[in-house]
């Protein structure tokens, strides 16, 4: 895979590939991650209030999110980005995501040069963090389809969270590789050959023919389902089941017996150690 030359968030740190070796992830619950590594964080739809009405419930956030360095969005759904605001607003964070993610964030006055839009295929970096972004595409139908081009006049409700464009994102950190697709479609020649340790893939609404397809392009070590809670209904403390994990991990052992999958919990952290960078019987 060719990249562009990388976008640097941050004046040299000093840190190094080793001491980017231990690391932690823990789930947010949708498709909402939070990276920590060599005293850095790196958030993706970070998602906790689960409140259409109000949309982002500060105590909520406040008490789930302490700290972010970079949030990265892969899509500007409001089940993906309305806790964005809140969050930039007491940790300072960078933002990168689409023109219409952007726009919404200038809705909220965080201040541009804290904005950065993604190019496709042009690594931005982030301490340990190197965050790649993938054209992808939105399950179908898309809810709440469109763009804003300018700043909206107006993110009263849920439906004012325009889709805008969906990325996947690929996350590098010293030795260990991540692919996050938000939303349970793709476009193949995007991820053709890409090889990573985890995938992290939504599997909510997916067509039959999203994991063979995905299972095709990728080769991953491990399989983390996302996007099969249930966030209408449940507090991130007490997630309940929106899609059959059952049924999902059926689906992948016809597909492929060999497939290693694991279930996050929501608020679940995995810690990984430099023993864990296996993608089948080989190390990236």
């Amino acid at each position: 895979m060719v990249l562009a030359s990388t976008v640097s968030l941050y004046a040299a740190t000093g840190i190094t590939d080793e001491s980017a070796q231990t690391m932690s992830v823990k789930f947010l619950g949708i498709n909402g991650f939070e990276f920590k590594s060599a005293g850095k964080t790196l958030l993706i739809d970070p998602y906790v209030s689960r409140d259409p009405a109000r949309m982002t419930v500060p105590e909520i956030v406040c008490r789930h999110i302490k700290e972010a360095d970079c949030i990265c969005l892969g899509h500007s759904h409001w089940d993906h980005a309305a806790d964005v605001a809140e969050i930039a607003r007491y940790t300072g964070a960078i933002i990168c995501g689409s023109e219409t993610m952007l726009n919404i964030c200038r809705y909220f006055k965080i201040p541009e040069a804290r904005l950065r839009q993604f190019e496709s295929r042009r690594p931005i970096s982030c301490g340990p963090f190197t965050i790649t972004p993938l054209k992808s595409k939105h399950k179908e139908p898309v809810g709440y389809p469109g763009y804003y081009r300018q700043i909206p006049e107006k993110i009263n409700s849920v439906a004012d969270y325009l889709e805008g464009g969906t990325w996947a994102l690929l996350v590098q950190c010293g030795d260990y590789s991540f692919l996050n697709l938000g939303s349970a479609n793709l476009i193949d020649e995007e991820l053709r050959g890409i090889q990573c340790n985890y995938l992290l893939a939504g599997i909510s609404g997916r067509a039959p023919d999203y994991l063979p397809r995905l299972l095709k392009c990728v080769r991953a070590g491990t399989f983390i389902p996302t996007h099969w809670d249930d966030f209408f209904r449940h507090p991130v403390e007490e997630p309940g089941e929106r899609v059959s994990l059952e049924e999902f991990r059926k689906e992948i052992k016809s597909i492929d017996p060999k497939q290693d999958v694991k279930v996050l919990k929501v608020l679940e952290t995995m810690g990984i150690t430099g023993t864990d960078c296996m993608i089948r019987e080989n190390c990236l």
